[in-house]
């Protein structure tokens, strides 16, 4: 008797383990580079509470269509207008769209070089036409970084005077200019500063501008629950510190895009 009571608890010992490696899943995240820190801790939370894995795959926006169309990703993270052309043409899950955060730009110089003053719009304005050169993103890419310099450029109007000494270069390329000393200053989002530089400050007040993220469940990716409750863990109000802990601002300390309302 004894016997056979030691082997059925040994079976339903093995269901219990079956069952909880069935339960578990993978959830396959598309992202861009700025959201990833965060969401690589938040990621690690998620998978001590849930017991699923989230893996990764970080990528510059511009690339973010050829890895859709390569591989297939449960979820993915990218910035609003992005996510907005991917929900009008049926990538993603309706309704899964949640407002996580945003950035906004800061100025970087090389380390060890002087830090110039960028506190007010003035004096913005007097670092930036003092520096022999500059790097920021492309301009023509919608929301981004470089997007949002050439708009403070204009404002201050001196778009058109600092043209001839810019060159257009993402992240990893522009931060090796300014870490190499090639470039004197450049202009990217303070989330995700390349090694080698300083931040001198961000971008004043009034000429600063913002990035904002969203996550979504993607329609060609798994059917488990498992992606749509990593989703809604990334914009959970536990979540809001990890954000902030990254630079970015948490979407519950700002007016809600569209997806949250």
């Amino acid at each position: 008797m004894d016997v056979a009571r030691h082997r059925i608890g040994l079976i339903a010992l093995t269901l219990i383990a079956s069952a909880g490696v069935a339960a578990a899943a993978e959830v396959r995240v598309l992202s861009v580079g700025s959201t990833s820190t965060a969401a690589k801790a938040l990621a690690a939370d998620f998978a001590k509470q849930s017991g699923h894995q989230v893996t990764f795959t970080i990528t510059p926006p511009f690339n973010i269509d050829k890895e859709l169309a390569a591989k297939t990703f449960d979820a993915i993270i990218i910035s609003v207008p992005a996510m907005e052309a991917h929900d009008q043409v049926g990538t993603l899950v309706q309704g899964t769209r949640l407002a996580l955060a945003r950035v906004g730009v800061g100025v970087v110089v090389k380390d060890g070089a002087p830090i110039p003053d960028v506190s007010t719009p003035e004096k913005f304005k007097a670092a930036v036409l003092a520096a022999r050169s500059l790097t920021h993103g492309d301009p023509t890419l919608a929301n981004t970084a470089g997007a949002i310099v050439v708009a403070a450029f204009s404002k201050l109007g001196i778009a058109d005077e600092v043209k001839a000494k810019t060159r257009h270069a993402p992240l990893a390329a522009g931060g090796k200019l300014v870490a190499d000393g090639e470039v004197e200053m450049g202009f990217y989002n303070v989330s995700e500063l390349p090694h080698g530089v300083t931040l001198a400050g961000p971008l004043p007040g009034p000429l600063q501008g913002y990035t904002a993220y969203e996550a979504a469940v993607l329609a060609k990716g798994s059917k488990d629950d498992a992606a749509a409750a990593f989703v809604k863990f990334l914009a959970s109000a536990g979540a809001a510190a990890t954000w902030e802990k990254s630079k970015l601002e948490p979407a519950t300390s700002y007016q809600p895009t569209r997806a949250s309302k």
